[in-house]
Parts: C-alpha cells; sequence; structure tokens
C-alpha cells in the first residue's frame, strides 16, 4: 500500500497565521449574562447543584467552539470552584486552548489557505504539542494532563496560560481527558506527527474517562457542542462501567447546542426522521438515561447558555467556599486544601513542603482516579511507614468509605454477604515492596548484585501511571534508589519522602518531599505528619461522603 511521507511536508511560523481569537474577545465570567429564556436549564442547574453538595462528579464534555467563543475563562473558573469534576473535549479543544496559552490567540485560516495546501501548517503548534505528547506519554501520562504539564513548566514560553484550561486543569489536580480521532486534527499533518503517541495518550485518556464516569451516579453529564466525539466517547465508556459492574442509572445529562430538536425531544424516532441520526439526542440525552436518569438538550448559541448556566450555578452554590489556594491541586479541591492548611497552621515547620506535598497529592489523584496502584518502600523505620501508609490507604482512616457499587450488589449474591456487607470499606491500592521475604531471599541469593530486590519486585508488578512512593529519611538508600529508577523507566511516577537534605532520593524523584530535620527521629516524626495527611486527604477527594 502506497503512503505519502510526512516528513517533507512544509510547514510555515505560527506569527503568518490568520488569528482568530485573541485574549481580548476572551469573556469575563463577572460580566452579566446575555438574556436567555429555557425551561430546560433550571432542573440542569438544580441536578448540578445537588451533585456537588452531594459530593458527586460534574463531567463537562465539550467540542472547540466553546473555546472558539471566547468562554475557556467560565470553564475555567467552574473548575477552581469546585464544580467541574472533569473536564473533556476532542483534539481541537486542545489546539485553541494550546496556542491561547502560546501567543494569546487562536486562529483559524480555511479561507485563505485550502487552495495552496498552507491550512493548518503553522509549525510551533504541531512540534510543541508533539514533544509535549511524547514526553508525557514516556512518563505515563495521557494526552490532557501531558498538555498541562508541558505548559506548567515553562512559563516563559507560555505567557498566557492563565487562560489555558489544560493547564488550569492540571495544576488543580482535575483530570483533563483528550479524545481524538486520527486524521481529524491540523498536529496530524504536521512532520513530527507520531501515531503512536497519539494513540497511547488519547487511549490512556479514554481509561481516565471511564473511571470518572464509574463514578457518576447521582452526578451530570454535560455536552456541549460536540456532535460526533462526545457522544460516542460518553456511550461507550457509559457501557464499559456498567459493564464492569458500577451502577451508573441515576444521572442527569445535558446536551447543550445549536440544534433544536422541539419540544417533545425524548419522543421515539422512526429511522425515516433525520433527527433519529443526530448522535447526542440517543447517545447523551435519551439511552443514557433511560434506566433512572433524565436527559435534557437546551438549544442555544454557548456565549449565551455557557453564561447563564455558570451564573446560575455559581449563585446556588454562593455558600460554598472557593479554594483559597489556586495552586492547590484538588479535582474536589476545598476540603483536601483545608486539612493540608490545618497541617501547616499545627505545625509551621512543615510550610516550606507544601508545594511538595500538594503535587505529590495531585499525582496520586491522578493515578487512583484511572485505576493506578500505589507502590511504597523504604528500610527499617520506613519500611514500617510504608507498611503503615498502606494500612491507612486500604481501609478507611479517619472517615468513612462506600464499597463500589458492584462489589456491594455481588457480595449481596453470597452465602456470607450480610456479614461482608456490614464490615468492608472502599480501599485505594496500595503494595508494599519488599514484604515478600521468599521474593527478598530468592533475589539476595540468585542475583550478582546486592540491593535489587525492590527494584526487581516493582519492575514485575508496576504499570505507567501508578506510582512509587520511596521513604528514606537519609536519601542514600541504594534498594530505594534502585526501585525509583525502575520506576522512572516504566513510566511510573515517583515520590521521595526523605530529610532536608535528600541526598540521591530527591535528585531522583519527580516529586521530593524534604522535610526540615536532619536527626533520624526528628525526620520520621515529620513524616508521620506528613503522610497522615496526604491520606486524609486522599480520602476526602476519592470517597467523598
Amino acid at each position: 500500500m502506497q503512503t505519502l511521507d510526512l516528513t517533507r511536508v512544509t510547514t510555515y511560523p505560527i506569527a503568518q497565521r490568520r488569528n482568530l481569537v485573541h485574549l481580548s474577545d476572551l469573556i469575563v465570567p463577572d460580566a452579566p449574562a446575555p438574556a436567555f429564556v429555557s425551561e430546560e436549564l433550571d432542573p440542569v442547574t438544580e441536578a448540578i447543584v445537588a451533585a456537588r453538595r452531594e459530593g458527586r462528579p460534574v463531567v463537562w464534555m465539550m467540542g472547540a467552539h466553546v473555546v472558539k467563543s471566547g468562554l475557556s475563562r467560565f470553564v475555567i473558573d467552574l473548575m477552581a470552584r469546585g464544580v467541574i469534576t472533569h473536564v473533556a473535549g476532542n483534539g481541537a479543544v486542545s489546539i485553541h486552548d494550546f496556542e491561547l496559552a502560546l501567543i494569546g490567540a487562536t486562529s483559524e485560516d480555511v479561507a485563505t489557505s485550502l487552495e495552496d495546501g498552507t491550512f493548518g501548517m503553522a509549525d510551533e503548534t504541531g512540534r510543541l504539542m508533539h514533544q509535549a505528547l511524547r514526553e508525557g506519554v514516556r512518563d505515563g501520562l495521557g494526552y490532557g494532563a501531558s498538555i498541562g504539564r508541558f505548559i506548567d513548566t515553562q512559563p516563559e514560553r507560555f505567557p498566557h496560560r492563565e487562560v489555558s484550561i489544560l493547564w488550569n486543569a492540571y495544576r488543580l489536580g482535575i483530570p483533563a481527558t483528550v479524545h481524538v480521532t486520527i486524521g481529524t486534527d491540523i498536529i496530524h499533518q504536521h512532520p513530527s506527527a507520531d501515531f503512536t503517541t497519539l494513540g497511547t495518550a488519547s487511549g490512556r485518556d479514554f481509561l481516565a474517562f471511564c473511571a470518572s464516569l464509574s463514578q457518576l451516579e447521582g452526578g451530570a453529564f454535560l455536552n456541549f457542542g460536540s456532535a460526533v466525539t462526545g457522544p460516542e466517547i460518553f456511550l461507550k465508556a457509559l457501557t464499559i462501567v456498567r459493564n464492569l459492574g458500577h451502577t451508573v442509572a441515576r444521572i442527569t445529562t445535558a446536551n447543550f447546542d445549536l440544534v433544536s430538536l422541539g419540544a417533545d425531544y425524548h419522543g421515539k424516532l422512526g429511522y425515516d426522521d433525520p433527527l433519529y441520526y443526530y448522535r447526542p439526542r440517543k447517545n447523551i440525552v435519551n439511552r443514557p438515561a433511560s434506566l433512572g436518569g433524565v436527559g435534557y438538550h437546551i438549544t442555544g448559541d454557548h456565549i449565551v447558555t455557557v453564561p447563564n448556566l455558570h451564573h446560575r450555578v455559581t449563585a446556588a452554590l454562593g455558600s460554598v467556599p472557593v479554594r483559597s489556594d489556586p495552586s492547590m491541586p484538588a479535582s474536589l479541591g476545598i476540603a483536601a486544601e483545608q486539612i493540608l492548611a490545618d497541617l501547616l497552621t499545627r505545625h509551621p515547620a512543615l510550610e516550606p513542603v507544601r508545594m511538595d506535598l500538594a503535587r505529590a497529592f495531585g499525582e496520586l489523584v491522578h493515578s487512583f482516579r484511572a485505576g493506578g496502584t500505589l507502590y511504597l518502600c523504604g528500610n527499617g523505620g520506613s519500611m514500617a511507614d510504608a507498611l503503615h501508609i498502606s494500612g491507612e490507604l486500604l481501609k478507611s482512616y479517619a472517615h468513612p468509605r462506600r464499597l463500589p457499587e458492584g462489589l456491594a450488589r455481588g457480595l449481596e449474591t453470597q452465602p456470607d454477604g450480610a456479614l461482608l456487607l456490614r464490615n468492608l470499606e472502599g480501599g485505594l491500592r496500595a503494595v508494599v515492596l519488599g514484604a515478600n521475604s521468599a521474593l527478598a531471599s530468592a533475589v539476595a541469593n540468585d542475583r550478582p548484585d546486592r540491593d535489587v530486590g525492590l527494584a526487581q519486585e516493582l519492575a514485575a508488578l508496576a504499570r505507567p501511571g501508578d506510582v512509587l512512593l520511596a521513604v528514606s529519611t537519609s536519601g542514600k538508600a541504594a534498594n530505594v534508589a534502585y526501585a525509583v529508577q525502575v520506576a522512572g523507566a516504566m513510566g511510573v511516577t515517583t515520590i521521595g519522602l526523605t530529610g532536608s537534605s535528600g541526598e540521591r532520593l530527591a535528585g531522583l524523584a519527580d516529586i521530593a518531599i524534604r522535610v526540615p530535620a536532619e536527626r533520624t527521629d526528628r525526620i520520621q516524626e515529620l513524616h508521620v505528619l506528613c503522610y497522615h495527611a496526604l491520606c486524609e486527604m486522599l480520602e476526602v477527594e476519592l470517597f467523598p461522603s
């Protein structure tokens, strides 16, 4: 089969591309909302408010028109307030969002560039986005997190990142997933396009999207303008989580679009009716809500519907505090932020590790939500700390935890199901390396070099997207350092918990929490405070009451 060589494609500087939307075009959330009358908007607002008050998710899916209409700040504000718990979009959303952060504008040059083949051939957009995706996939990230992290690590290159939805989601710890169709986005035309990387990144995001939908019972799913990707991704992901035993029935779905379905949009259509083939109606409004939920369709331009929805929701949730620390990475972060603030009030000496604790929390939330596992390791007292942490995560720590709905239903059919249901609690996957003495002695006896037991166990068990929490008071432990290096090679995020110097561990770990102490016992005292706070933050985030 004949193919074309994309590496020969000619690109041009982004400065030569015709800009469509500038920073000055972005609407601010404080502006009055345009007049809008809709009977459907009130029940959708009530469902969103009820979901957030009950700690249930609100998932926001959108097409690129939301960004191109200058509405990014509304999405960002709803994320910062803890209203949106997962934001998703197609590939075009990521491109326009990326360009806003990069040059303060997003572009569209169809009219002037189709004839000469220059449409979408801006160099920087494709080159930098593919670089971000390659680096992110290498480290076990999905598409949205890869772009968000890339923007986060280069503030000088992205002077307008405050209006980037993906960057704000990354810094807040909110899942941001991008669902691409190969060949539909301008960066797929770029010479540096790597379709294996694109598929891997978007595939990981699909799994993260499924993880969010598995918790959607009592929550809301909103789709803005995505007529193909949003409806198809939603229906397939919802099927998967229901197939896996998760109860997702009592949900509210809403589709916001320019297309009018008339008053009877819940009625059945025949195959001869053109509206039968309107995917959002079937895959968002009707089918998913048929098991006990309700679906709505709201007609109107996004520059009208989005501000009106934002104003109504924020007015109703006015008593819910907005995060006081905007750098805190937490998708439901008000409670988690308060736990961290309380820790620092009681122990102000830990102030230097505030951001490291926040970053560690964000990475752990990302991993657990995507079905990841936390691995822990250490020696002596640090091994005891690793076991202590796993014990706090595998069952309730400070608050009650519900069992997953699928497991609870399955236990009802077992002979001792009632007893088990009375006693079992939800848990987070945590594995302590080195606890298997048979493996440890075998590796020590069989291998030519010392201290590789933890590395061997991690190499056999871990997967990209998992997290390793390595504990070493001195930071010098060789076996811990080897495990961290294996994790880095596998795309496993590494967190080092150590003392003030940090030594080797701090240099190897992605995130180094160096508590301000030098004596071993004093370091361990502070370690307990740090990981107890992390355990409670994770609990309130991942097991909302």
